[in-house]
């Protein structure tokens, strides 16, 4: 028996924890290089992943951007006092989380500069468990897989700002139709707090990102995003603000009168027929929206197709907010008001991306499912065939 054993030791391979083969290494590589071109070449489809995706997330505390000034003695702040007791109401001081992605900490991307998403609705767009239905956009998820593919027109994503809406009422308990603060700060052009929040993001929170993280500057390099008034509210950034925002991408907007006013009152006041994008040297071109980039998309039920009036994946999610119900009825009451804008754009000569996903609901989970699009209007070839096999 022992003569045994010690021929099958003697004829057993010794690679298993004791000696390992040189040539086995190489094959181990060339494996896992394989594995990672099969990973790089999989079809762009969602779900998308969840979370930081390798990026990291700083958070600028409310103190640094509502207080008086900041720690060099610069004040930060817009003409809104939100140290008074009015702007409080309007505008509450919160927390801003920023995304960097991980080329922003590599030494090989020391020196460079990255452009910068705003995004409006921030706690609903890279985490499920900080949405407030449970379902993220996974926006983060998605970009980082662009990026991953060389899909982006830049070498690197975009630093992306998460702006989180205000929550509640306007006045303690009045959490009513009407006086919702996430209605009122993504509200119509023209009502005080809706441009109040608009000359926040402009004169507050944009200068002291640029202050404090490695960005580049001009509209060309500075874009924002939301979902139904945030939409709406993205939209507006780029009418007020032409020299600091260069794009908007608005899904499943809800538009108002005022914005669709002040659409048709920018074309018509920048009456150019150039279709170019920003110019420095052009200043009648900067304000207008025809040197933008704009995207807009919607769900809702077109001709067979009907959005379901329950859709029970709605309320599976992974935290306690299961509450999804995905308004069956909104993307398709919001198409005239949607058809209204993309009316005034196309008579205006506007150069846009319009999108329509039929039978799409209104929620974080649909719109997690066609998040790259907007993503891919922004930032590189809407029109590539990889998005969609």
């Amino acid at each position: 028996m022992k003569c045994l054993l010690l021929f099958l030791l003697a004829i057993l391979p010794h690679s298993h924890g004791y000696t390992i083969d040189p040539s086995d290494v190489n094959i181990h590589q060339r494996r896992r290089q394989r594995t990672k071109v099969v990973d790089m070449a999989r079809p762009l489809l969602p779900p998308f992943p969840d979370g930081p995706c390798g990026g990291s997330v700083v958070t600028l505390p409310s103190r640094d951007l509502y207080g008086k000034k900041n720690d060099g003695g610069t004040s930060f702040l817009s003409s809104f006092n939100p140290l008074s007791s009015l702007n409080n109401i309007m505008l509450p001081p919160r927390d801003v989380l920023v995304w960097l992605p991980k080329e922003y900490h590599m030494p090989e991307y020391r020196g460079e500069r990255f452009q910068v998403l705003y995004c409006h609705d921030g706690q609903n767009a890279m985490t499920d468990t900080s949405s407030w239905t449970g379902s993220s956009w996974r926006l983060i998820g998605a970009i980082t897989r662009l990026s991953e593919r060389k899909m982006l027109r830049s070498e690197t994503p975009p630093i992306v700002v998460m702006i989180p809406s205000g929550e509640g009422g306007i006045l303690p308990g009045m959490n009513m139709p009407g006086m919702n603060r996430r209605h009122a700060e993504y509200g119509d052009m023209g009502t005080v707090i809706s441009e109040a929040h608009g000359e926040f993001v402009a004169k507050t929170l944009h200068p002291y990102v640029m202050e404090r993280f490695r960005t580049k500057d001009g509209p060309e390099h500075t874009a924002t995003i939301g979902s139904s008034l945030g939409g709406q509210s993205s939209l507006q950034l780029v009418l007020r603000h032409p020299e600091i925002f260069g794009g908007a991408a608005c899904l499943s907007p809800c538009f108002q009168a005022g914005t669709i006013a002040s659409v048709v009152a920018n074309l018509v006041g920048n009456s150019d027929t150039s279709s170019t994008r920003y110019n420095k040297q052009d200043d009648a071109n900067h304000r207008s929206l025809r040197s933008k980039t704009i995207y807009l998309d919607n769900g809702g039920d077109v001709d067979e197709t009907r959005v379901p009036v329950f859709d029970a994946m709605d309320h599976f999610t992974m935290n306690e907010r299961w509450w999804n119900p995905g308004y069956f009825w909104l993307d398709t009451q919001l198409q005239p008001t949607i058809d209204a804008v993309r009316w005034a754009l196309d008579r205006g000569g506007v150069e846009y991306h319009y999108k329509k996903f039929p039978g799409a609901r209104h929620n974080e989970r649909a719109w997690a499912t066609r998040i790259h699009y907007p993503l891919m209007s922004l930032y590189g070839d809407i029109s590539s065939d990889n998005l969609t096999v």
